[in-house]
């Protein structure tokens, strides 16, 4: 195979322009926000001890209900 630098330079073009888009998607990547995971499961923990605080309230508000009206 002979050596062609016109194909040469388009190979060593396209290669280029693939570590150029290569390393704007990690630039871009970076400038996300990061997650953080305590985050999510401080959230999860809350809304887990709402909830049962809404159940636990309308438990409270159903029980005397049944019991004036007799049923168990």
């Amino acid at each position: 195979m002979n050596y062609n630098p016109y194909l040469y330079d388009k190979l060593a073009q396209s290669h280029h322009q693939e570590l150029y888009h290569e390393a704007e998607q990690e630039r871009l990547l970076a400038q996300l926000p990061q997650h953080h995971p305590q985050l999510l499961w401080k959230g999860v923990a809350r809304l887990g001890t709402f909830l049962t605080g809404l159940f636990s309230s309308a438990a409270k508000v159903e029980q005397p209900a049944r019991t004036a009206t007799g049923q168990l």
